[in-house]
């Protein structure tokens, strides 16, 4: 049993290797970029709270707090899923802003809105509430959080840095003595400068359709998230998905993209993935397979993200039937091994999901499936670190979320390798000494064809900020 899990997740990392992981090379751009002046980005990613799936806040801007300028590096009223970005990281916004030395930032929020999944009842039931700020600064629906960086941000003339902004739905969502959300809302957010091309300055997760697509200039537009065009540059060392490249992208496609902003606010692509050609797609958490075993016939799925056809199926659960489709994949792969890892008969609860396919006479006709890229919180199972050399190797999670539902309340096992990045830990030698304390990885959730439960391999391990 341990040897051919133990291969599940050799083979697995070993494609992980070369995809859906974060790069710490070098994201400069392969052509010298112009003088700009100075600029900053903006990212967003979470730690989460079990059994909420959606938890949407509308950011009416971000301020910054310098020495000699207080600028505004999002301005237009956002409203951002963050609890989408489980052990991902999204671009939020892109400014100019005054050369100058940042201690801090000021974010103004409303209308949160949270959304949780009650895996008692059979089939799965969403619920949804309007949150309430508290304390409040003016109002239930509207606050203001300062916080503090922990090391200045330092903008030079046509220089660039970048603002990662965590928000800790985890430590925010009040919960009862069930353990149910209240509405109540005490926003923890931790903000810190950041390198574009280090590991936690990258963009893991961006999304969006194909715009327009110039070959001679190694480059092309996506309709990104919220309502912004980004601007692709891929270079000789951009990897796309087996049979893609820069010079066959054309319209209509969805696309996604790994890789690090530029001063001009485009960014520079280490992975492209055309996920698929079809004009109509839902994506989101499995909630529910049917039949349990061997090829599946239903898919119960809470839809997060959708084309701008289905847009009414947000935030609501749907079931669909994919007996049909024969076309699986999974995230930036497309190899002999992909349908030996994920298939028909290895679709689970907890997965995140992309289902592709065409609507007509208001009837979603699914075509494709695409395992993607997702992340895990929760807490370390002292003693479970096996080191068999480096990071190659395995440790347990502790999850009280879908995917602990899906165990029956028995750990997840989480395999990584030499190629996984390790954020704010050095390693697995570190986990092995560090006692039960509360991670977040990020990767591909597979199964163990023994047990049917699922198994990670590991692009990435983060040791969340904690609340001080």
């Amino acid at each position: 049993m341990k040897r051919i899990l133990g291969i599940t997740l050799l083979l697995a990392l070993s494609l992980l290797a070369v995809g859906c992981s974060s790069s710490s090379t070098s994201s400069t751009s392969p052509t010298a970029p112009q003088a700009q002046p100075g600029a900053v980005f903006v990212t967003g990613e979470d730690a989460p709270l079990a059994s909420v799936v959606g938890f949407q806040v509308t950011i009416n801007s971000i301020t910054l707090t310098g020495q000699n300028n207080s600028p505004q590096v999002l301005s237009t009223p956002t409203t951002v899923d963050f609890a989408r970005l489980l052990g991902l990281r999204s671009p939020l916004g892109f400014n100019s802003v005054a050369a100058d030395t940042y201690t801090g930032a000021t974010f103004s929020l409303s209308t949160p809105v949270i959304s949780y999944v009650d895996m008692t009842q059979n089939p799965p039931a969403l619920s949804t509430i309007n949150g309430q700020f508290s304390p409040t600064t003016s109002s239930a629906t509207q606050t203001t959080v300062t916080v503090n960086f922990p090391s200045p941000m330092v903008v030079g003339s046509n220089g660039l840095a970048g603002l990662k902004m965590h928000f800790d739905i985890r430590q925010s969502l009040a919960v009862d003595g069930n353990g149910q959300v209240t509405g109540a809302v005490n926003p923890t957010i931790y903000a810190s400068a950041v390198q574009a091309g280090s590991s936690d300055g990258q963009i893991t997760d961006l999304t969006g359709g194909l715009v327009s697509v110039n070959a001679a200039m190694n480059s092309f537009v996506i309709q990104g998230p919220y309502g912004h065009q980004l601007t692709i540059e891929t270079s000789s060392s951009t990897q796309f998905n087996s049979g893609w490249n820069i010079n066959n992208l054309a319209t209509p496609a969805f696309i996604g993209v790994q890789g690090a902003y530029q001063a001009d606010g485009s960014l520079i692509a280490t992975n492209v993935e055309v996920i698929t050609e079809s004009p109509s797609f839902l994506s989101g958490r499995v909630l529910a397979v049917n039949p349990t075993s061997g090829p599946v016939q239903q898919i119960t799925l809470w839809v997060g993200e959708t084309s701008a056809d289905l847009v009414s199926d947000i935030d609501t659960i749907q079931t669909i039937d994919v007996s049909a489709v024969t076309q699986y994949d999974m995230c930036f792969f497309d190899n002999l091994f992909t349908n030996a890892l994920f298939n028909d008969s290895s679709v689970i609860v907890g997965q995140r999901i992309f289902i592709g396919g065409s609507y007509s006479n208001s009837v979603f006709t699914p075509q494709m499936i695409s395992l993607r890229f997702q992340g895990v919180y929760g807490m370390l199972t002292q003693g479970s670190v096996n080191i068999l050399s480096g990071n190659l190797g395995t440790f347990q999670l502790q999850n009280n979320g879908l995917i602990g539902y899906s165990l029956g309340g028995a750990p997840l096992t989480v395999g990584t390798g030499n190629g996984t990045l390790f954020v704010d830990t050095t390693g697995l030698s570190a986990l092995q000494s560090g006692g039960s304390i509360p991670l977040v990885a990020g990767g591909l959730l597979f199964v163990n064809p023994l047990t049917s439960t699922p198994v990670m391999a590991a692009a990435v391990v983060a040791d969340p900020p904690q609340q001080q």
